[in-house]
C-alpha cells in the first residue's frame, strides 16, 4: 500500500493525529511487495569504456504504461538526485545514462542524469509523485568492478532490499557484462528457475517435458584453445543432459556475437546473408575505428522482388553505415570494406536515410550505369560485386547464404542464425525489450586456428584476394568456386569435418555419414529438405529398403521436425516419411515412398524452425555426431548457394543438441521414449 508523507488534506491530517498507529513516519517499501516499477539493473561500476559511464535501468512489470513525470530516483547522500520524466511502457524498460547518451553504446537513453554512484554502496530510493517509496536498493548486493558486470535484479516482480534477489550479470553487451533494456541474464520469468552468478541453476531442472522456462541459461562456455561453445536461442530440456553437460539455452545470440567481435584485436571477416541488427552493425563500425581490419561479405538481392524489397533496403542502409565508418565519410581510414556476389546501390530516400543516421543525400557516392546480369542499372554503387568483365556483373539470383565470422584468425562463429531482428527477436518491439521471439536457431563458436584458416580460405575465394580490399575480377561465388579446403581436422581429439557449397558436395557427405556411420538413431530439425539421397539413406536405415513402399521396421530410431511452411510441399522429404498426401503433387514425385511412416512433425514454433541440423547416434557409444550449418538439404543448398556445414563427431556436443531437439520435438507433438 502506498503511504503519503507530503502535505495532506485536513481530514487525513486529523485522522493521523487521532490514530497515529495507522501512519508511518517515513515512506518505505516492503521487501516482498509487488509494485509496478522497480529498479532492475545498476551499472554502478561503469563500463569497459570508462568507470564514469554509469547507468541505471528501471522495469515496468505491469501490463499498462506508467508515466514517470514527477517521479524521483534519489540517493540518500544527495547524489544522484534524478527527476524522472517520460513513459515506461508496459512490461518495458527505461534506461538512465549518466552525463550523456554514450554510457551505453548503441542503445538510446530514455533520460540523461548527473551525479556519480559510489563504488562501495548507495542507498537509492524510487519515489512516485505522492512521495511514496516504490522501490529501494540500500547497497550493492552484486556486480563486479573488474569485469564491469552490472548488478541485476533476479525477480522483476519483487521490489525491495532483499540480497537474494540480486546477482551479477553474466551476459555480454557492447560495454561489459549486462543487459541494458533487455531481460536480465540472471533473471526469472516467474517459473521458479533462476540462474546463479556462475551460470548454473539454483533449482533442479524440470522432471516433466514442459518447456515454459524463458530464463537465459549459460552453463558451458570456454575461452581456451580448442573450445567449442554451442548456444540455443530457444528452450531446452536439461534433464536429458549427460553428467555436467547442460546446454546453453534461451540465449541472446546478439550478446554472444558482440562479445566475440569485441574480442578482436587484429581482424574480423564477416559473411552475412542478411544483417539489420543495429548493435552488431555499430560494433563492427567501432572495431574498424579502433584499427581492426574488418571485411564484410553480404548477400545481394533483387531490389524489385517484393519478397525482399523492404528488408533489402534496410540492409543496404546498414551496410552504407559500415562503408562510411564512424565519421560517416567515405574514403577515410575507419571505413569498412563491404563486398557482395552482385553490386548494391545506395538507398536515396532521404527520410529513410536520416532515420538511420545517414546523411540525407548519397550524392558523395558516384552515380554509374553498369550491367547487372543482363540488365543495365543506374545508381550510386557503394558495394562492389563479383564481375564478369569491366562494368558487367553477375545478377543477384543466387544466394550467399553464409552466416559466419572469423575473429583474429582464431575464432569461428557460425550456425543457422541470420543476423537479423526477425532471426532473434521477431520484431523491433521485442528487440527493445530483449524478448527472444524470433526464429529458432543454433550457433557454434570454435577456438581453433586451423579451422579459422579453412574458413578464411573460403572467405578469400569469394573476396578474390587475401588483402583488405577485394578483387572483383578474381572473386568467385556459387558454382564458380572450387573445392580448395581441408575437410577433416582434429580439434583436441574431436574429429570435425568442414564442407562448403557450392563445390564440396556437402549434402552428399551427409548421405555418406548416414549410410556408413549411423547405427542406432537419427534425429533432425530442418527448415527445407528436398534432397532425395539423404532421405533414401534414412529410409533404408528405418525400414531396410531403398525401394518405394517396401520395407520392414529395423529398430533404427528416427525422429524429425520440419518447418511448418514447407511441411506439406510436394517436394518436402516430410511427405515421403510421414505417409501423407501433399497439398501439392508432382508427376515426378509420388505422394509417399516410405511403407512405414516415421514420427516426423511440423514445428510448433512462434516463428520459423530455422535449423539445418541432424544428430546421429545420440547418447550411444557409436560416434555421436552433429551436423549443423547454413546448408538447407536441397539442390540449391548443395550446388548453387554459398554455404558452410560442420560435421562434429563428439558425444558432449551431440548431447547438448539433443537437449534442444527434445524440447522442439515435444512442443510439436512428438513423444520421447
Amino acid at each position: 500500500m502506498k503511504k503519503f508523507s507530503s502535505v495532506l488534506p485536513a481530514f487525513i491530517l486529523l485522522f493521523s493525529t487521532l490514530y497515529p498507529s495507522f501512519m508511518t513516519s517515513a515512506p518505505t517499501v516492503n521487501a516482498a511487495e509487488t509494485t509496478n516499477v522497480v529498479i532492475s539493473e545498476i551499472a554502478w561500476m561503469g563500463t569497459t569504456k570508462s568507470y564514469s559511464d554509469e547507468w541505471i535501468e528501471l522495469y515496468n512489470n505491469s501490463g499498462t504504461d506508467v508515466v514517470l513525470d514527477g517521479w524521483q530516483l534519489n540517493a540518500a547522500d544527495g547524489a544522484p538526485a534524478i527527476t524522472l520524466s517520460g513513459t515506461i511502457p508496459a512490461n518495458g524498460y527505461f534506461l538512465l545514462e549518466k552525463t550523456d547518451d554514450q554510457s551505453v553504446s548503441n542503445i538510446p537513453a530514455d533520460l540523461i542524469y548527473s551525479g556519480s554512484l559510489g563504488n562501495t554502496a548507495e542507498d537509492l530510493k524510487l519515489i512516485d509523485p505522492t512521495g511514496a517509496v516504490i522501490d529501494e536498493v540500500d547497497t550493492w548486493y552484486a556486480g563486479d568492478n573488474t569485469a564491469k558486470a552490472t548488478m541485476e535484479r533476479i525477480d522483476p516482480n519483487v521490489a525491495g532490499m532483499s540480497s537474494t534477489n540480486w546477482a551479477t550479470a553474466n551476459a555480454s553487451y557492447a560495454d561489459g557484462l549486462g543487459t541494458p533494456k533487455a531481460f536480465n541474464s540472471t533473471g526469472t520469468d516467474g517459473s521458479g528457475s533462476v540462474e546463479d552468478p556462475g551460470g548454473g541453476t539454483t533449482t533442479p531442472p524440470p522432471t516433466n517435458n514442459v518447456c515454459n522456462d524463458r530464463t537465459q541459461h549459460i552453463n558451458h562456455v570456454s575461452e581456451s584453445e580448442g573450445a567449442m561453445n554451442v548456444y540455443f536461442n530457444k528452450c531446452a530440456f536439461p534433464q536429458y543432459a549427460s553428467a555436467g553437460n547442460e546446454a546453453n539455452y534461451n540465449v541472446n545470440f546478439e550478446d554472444i556475437l558482440i562479445k566475440r567481435l569485441n574480442s578482436a584485436t587484429k581482424s574480423i571477416d564477416f559473411a552475412t546473408y542478411e544483417i539489420n541488427l543495429p548493435r552488431v552493425v555499430d560494433t563492427l563500425i567501432q572495431k574498424a575505428a579502433q584499427g581492426v581490419d574488418v571485411r564484410v561479405i553480404a548477400d545481394s538481392k533483387d531490389a524489385a522482388d517484393p519478397h525482399y524489397a523492404e528488408r533489402f533496403e534496410t540492409m543496404r542502409l546498414h551496410l552504407e553505415k559500415m562503408v562510411r565508418g564512424q565519421d560517416m565519410k567515405i574514403g577515410t581510414a575507419d571505413d569498412i570494406v563491404v563486398f557482395s556476389d552482385s553490386p548494391m546501390f545506395a538507398v536515396e530516400d532521404s527520410a529513410k536515410r536520416t532515420s538511420l543516421g545517414l546523411p540525407a543525400s548519397a550524392d558523395d557516392i558516384a552515380q554509374v550505369t553498369v550491367t547487372v546480369g543482363t540488365t543495365a542499372e543506374t545508381g550510386r554503387l557503394f558495394v562492389n560485386g563479383e564481375s564478369k568483365a569491366a562494368g558487367s556483373y553477375f545478377g543477384p539470383g543466387n544466394q550467399m547464404h553464409n552466416k559466419f565470422a572469423i575473429i583474429d584468425d582464431r575464432w569461428v562463429f557460425t550456425g543457422t542464425w541470420n543476423f537479423t531482428v526477425t532471426g532473434l527477436y521477431g520484431s523491433d518491439e521485442n528487440m527493445q525489450q530483449g524478448i527472444l521471439d524470433g526464429n529458432q536457431n543454433q550457433i557454434v563458436e570454435v577456438n581453433w586456428p586451423q579451422l579459422a584458416g579453412i574458413y578464411e580460405t573460403e572467405f578469400n575465394e569469394m573476396w578474390g584476394a587475401t588483402a583488405l580490399n577485394p578483387d572483383p575480377a578474381v572473386s568467385n561465388f556459387s558454382s564458380r568456386k572450387t573445392d580448395n579446403t581441408t575437410h577433416v581436422i582434429d580439434i583436441n581429439g574431436r574429429k570435425v569435418e568442414i564442407y562448403f557449397s557450392a563445390g564440396d558436395n556437402a549434402v552428399g557427405k551427409m548421405a555418406d555419414v548416414i549410410r556408413n556411420e549411423a547405427q542406432f538413431n537419427t534425429y533432425f530439425s530442418i527448415f527445407a529438405w528436398s534432397d532425395q539421397a539423404i532421405a533414401d539413406e534414412l529410409k533404408n536405415k528405418w525400414e531396410g529398403s531403398y525401394n518405394d513402399l517396401e520395407g520392414t521396421l529395423t529398430g533404427f530410431d528416427v525422429k524429425g521436425l520440419f518447418d511448418s511452411d514447407f511441411y506439406n510441399q510436394w517436394w518436402s522429404a516430410s511427405v515421403d516419411m510421414s505417409g501423407r498426401t501433399a497439398s501439392q503433387t508432382s508427376v515426378n514425385n509420388p505422394n509417399t515412398r516410405w511403407k512405414n511412416p516415421a514420427p516426423v512433425y511440423a514445428d510448433a514454433e512462434v516463428r520459423k524452425l530455422h535449423s539445418k541440423t541432424m544428430l546421429i547416434d545420440v547418447d550411444t557409444n557409436s560416434d555421436p555426431t552433429t551436423i549443423v550449418g547454413s546448408t538447407n538439404w536441397s539442390n540449391n543448398g548443395n550446388n548453387v548457394n554459398d554455404e558452410n556445414m560442420l560435421i562434429i563427431h563428439d558425444a558432449s556436443i551431440t548431447n547438448q543438441f539433443v537437449q534442444e531437439f527434445n524440447a522442439r520435438y515435444v512442443q510439436a507433438g512428438g513423444t520421447l521414449q
